[in-house]
């Protein structure tokens, strides 16, 4: 049997990296909602910044290595650096966020 391989996902060092911690979606309309939040964030913030969605299910070990404390959780990394960190929150709590993840952009 082989094994479930994705090709990896290249972003050049400069680009800001929005990780999207999610949790397991349980149900349909759960995954649904995930998707609809993600798609309306990259509506929201500019190109420069990617959202990359980290599914915990998936990527257990990711999720521990940023010492997570509740989910859904929202981490803005460039190049290695975290600026911005957001755990906890609903899709509401985020965008009301915003603003404060905008700030820390724009002064990079």
């Amino acid at each position: 049997m082989e094994a479930n391989r994705t090709s990896p996902l290249l972003i050049p060092a400069s680009t800001a990296v929005l990780l999207c911690f999610l949790p397991t979606a349980s149900s349909p309309e759960m995954y649904q909602e995930r998707m609809l939040l993600t798609a309306r964030l990259q509506q929201l913030l500019p190109s420069t910044i990617r959202i990359l969605k980290v599914d915990e299910s998936l990527h257990p070990e990711v999720v521990k290595s940023f010492n997570l404390h509740q989910l859904p959780a929202f981490v803005l990394v460039q190049r290695g650096i975290e600026y911005w960190r957001k755990e906890g929150v609903g899709s509401t709590d985020v965008l009301a966020a915003l603003p404060g993840l905008l700030q820390k952009v724009n002064s990079f």
